[in-house]
């Protein structure tokens, strides 16, 4: 059976579904990334602000950049003194402290401190200009059309843009790098010095105000007053098995937990509402295509596997319909593997699915049924034969006298 989960299907969910969760974020896009399929957007192309999230590719170029994560930093006032009177978060670094590529990565990504961050981009290129350099590279790599960096913290500056579609491509890719992955998803560090014990910033705000992220499996906050409140988070339903991926920017800033709330609400609404349906069940009956003299009639062909959609629990497998295209008649000269057509799996008037069907024996020819289906043939034959026999007979005798 070729099985393949069309994309029309998602795309669907994401269009009926587009504005129907009342979310305070601006901007949102949400991915079943069982299929790696957008199902909810909001604003999904406009340019904004993205805040801390810029820390996502921040830390990705640092990983993909340095090759010894335990290696020593250097440490000078010169890489954070730009900071001072910004209002970034920082995580208080001295000059005199020894720390490693690796605390770094880790207290640049939980807390989203940016000396952190600058200590880390200079650790990595020795100019904070080449670092961001090297970011606007990777988005260009990566397809990020509409994203431009300028710095490497986050902080609202002329020139600093990007989508949540962008945004979504760099985060897909930055979570198959096993180490980004290990600190997106984790929830502390303490530094190898022992003097930093820091934690996920988007954790300790959901704790704190008591929203419930049951089945995240982790994320990266941002602020500032051009981005709103922002989140790009990961979600696991154990129940169904889906994995998603959400990035939302531009919640209002009248509290501190809208961003935290949204995540709650549009997980909460798909893990409730959503999960995959068997349109086709294993061994279902998909057709009985006749035969042509051979020993048996007709042939059975029954569904191999499953085939599922990613669909609203609203759904009802008795609006599923099979519509076949092929021979409608198996002959016994077809050899084993014949392609014979294809089922089409069809709900609400779209194809799904389709299904090959496939004849997986050689059929025997049967005498008997050939000679029952033609007994009037050949009994009629039977009759001509007979004629001419008496009249060759009959035409003998007649010469023989003479």
């Amino acid at each position: 059976m070729k099985k393949v989960l069309l994309v029309v299907c998602l795309f669907l969910v994401s269009i009926s579904n587009c504005y129907a969760l009342d979310i305070n974020s601006k901007n949102a896009v949400l991915y079943n990334m069982n299929e790696d399929t957008l199902i909810f957007e909001k604003n999904k192309d406009a340019n904004t602000s993205i805040a801390s999230l810029t820390k996502i590719m921040t830390v990705l170029v640092a990983l993909e950049e340095n090759e010894d994560y335990n290696k020593q930093a250097s440490i000078s006032n010169m890489m954070i003194s730009n900071l001072v009177g910004t209002g970034a978060a920082t995580a208080g670094i001295s000059i005199y402290e020894k720390l490693t590529i690796n605390d770094l990565l880790y207290i640049t990504f939980l807390p989203s401190a940016a000396d952190a961050a600058q200590i880390l981009a200079f650790n990595t290129t020795n100019s904070l200009n080449i670092f961001v350099d090297l970011m606007n590279k990777k988005a260009t790599e990566l397809g990020m059309t509409n994203t431009h960096f300028t710095n490497v913290t986050g902080l609202d500056e002329s020139g600093q843009k990007s989508t949540l579609t962008d945004m979504a491509i760099l985060l897909k890719y930055a979570l198959k790098n096993e180490k980004f992955k290990e600190i997106f998803e984790a929830t502390s560090y303490t530094s190898s010095n022992g003097k930093h014990k820091v934690s996920s910033s988007m954790r300790e705000t959901a704790d704190y105000y008591k929203v419930d992220l049951k089945g995240v499996t982790g994320g990266k906050t941002g602020y500032t007053i051009n981005a709103g409140r922002c989140l790009a988070s990961t979600a696991y339903d154990e129940e169904n098995d889906i994995s998603y991926l959400l990035i939302t920017t531009n919640a209002s800033t009248d509290t501190k937990y809208n961003h935290l709330k949204d995540a709650h609400d549009i997980y909460n609404y798909y893990f409730t509402n959503y999960k995959y349906h068997n349109l086709v069940d294993k061994g279902d009956l998909l057709i009985k295509i006749p035969t042509k003299y051979a020993k048996v009639l007709y042939v059975e062909f029954k569904a191999k596997e499953d085939v599922k959609a990613y669909l609203e629990n609203t759904f009802s497998k008795e609006k599923v319909k099979l519509k076949y295209e092929g021979t409608n008649l198996i002959l016994t000269n077809m050899e084993k593997g014949t392609k014979l057509g294809t089922i089409s799996v069809i709900l609400d008037d779209k194809v799904m699915d389709t299904i090959d069907i496939v004849l997986e024996e050689k059929l025997d020819f049967s005498i008997l049924r050939f000679i029952h289906e033609n007994k009037g043939y050949i009994t009629f034959g039977a009759i001509v034969i007979g004629f001419f026999a008496i009249t060759i007979v009959a035409i003998k005798k007649k010469k023989n006298k003479e």
